[in-house]
């Protein structure tokens, strides 16, 4: 069992801090280069389609730049490479969503047509689904419930990756995993890193098993540097974390060869 949490009002607020947003607008735009490195004559630069889904990690929520989070910084950086001509982005994220929410979100019409006509599908999820577990156990934490808890959210992600299949067979699905936000906060917590470890391996797992998807680990990016990374809510990624969250997205879109495969 688990030590008794020290900060137990911190924790609370941190929690209040992942409730839902209720909004369900979609941000789209369309980013056009001006000007490129003049490519062979018999290269044709691609026009591509993103679609971003989950929580408020995808929708930006801590960037105190208001420039979109790592998706927003993402785009930015593979606009600039040579095979693409532009990028059109959908983004369907939204605080508090957890697996469930998202099931649900994969079966509107707007989202399934976008789906189709994606090239690349990002996802960020889980951590709500993590933080669930802490709410209804917040007094009395043991591993029990957080690997029930596992078991439900792997079996949701299975059903979401099979529902993007369903719409999608040749888009590659992104899945960027959890990280520990209470490191800084309630450093004796320990034991989440492990919790963290456990469901980010269950969710390579799924993601290995589509044989066509990419999982970016990202939990070591918080836990390996004494900058602050993370916003004033003590939850989310600042600008600083966002950026790196999207530099090591792109390393491993390049070492997979993701962009330059895609018809």
């Amino acid at each position: 069992m688990f030590r008794k949490l020290t900060s137990i009002v911190v924790l609370c607020l941190l929690v209040t801090g992942c409730m839902a947003d209720h909004t369900s607008n979609v941000s789209s735009k369309s980013l056009t280069k001006l000007e490129k490195e003049q490519p062979a004559e018999t290269f044709i630069p691609k026009t591509l389609h993103v679609v971003a889904i989950g929580d408020s990690l995808t929708k930006g929520v801590g960037d105190e730049t208001n420039q979109g989070g790592y998706i927003g910084k993402l785009i930015n950086q593979m606009d600039e490479r040579k095979e693409i001509k532009d990028i059109v982005l959908n983004n369907y994220g939204i605080k508090g969503h957890k697996t469930s929410n998202l099931q649900k979100k994969l079966k509107e019409n707007q989202v399934v047509n976008h789906l189709k006509k994606a090239d690349l599908i990002f996802v960020t999820i889980g951590g709500n689904d993590l933080m669930n577990v802490v709410k209804k156990n917040i007094f009395s934490l043991d591993y029990g419930p957080f690997r029930e808890g596992q078991k439900t959210y792997e079996n949701n992600l299975k059903d979401i990756i099979n529902t993007i299949r369903e719409n999608n067979t040749e888009a590659n699905i992104v899945l960027i995993g959890l990280y520990n936000p209470f490191k800084y906060m309630l450093p004796e917590l320990s034991e989440i890193d492990t919790i963290i470890s456990e469901w980010n391996t269950a969710s390579q797992q799924i993601i290995n098993h589509d044989g066509h998807s990419v999982f970016v680990s990202v939990e070591d990016i918080f836990t390996t540097t004494d900058e602050i990374l993370l916003s004033d809510d003590q939850f989310h990624p600042n600008r600083k974390g966002y950026e790196l969250i999207a530099d090591r997205v792109l390393e491993e879109l390049e070492n997979e060869q993701v962009i330059t495969a895609i018809p």
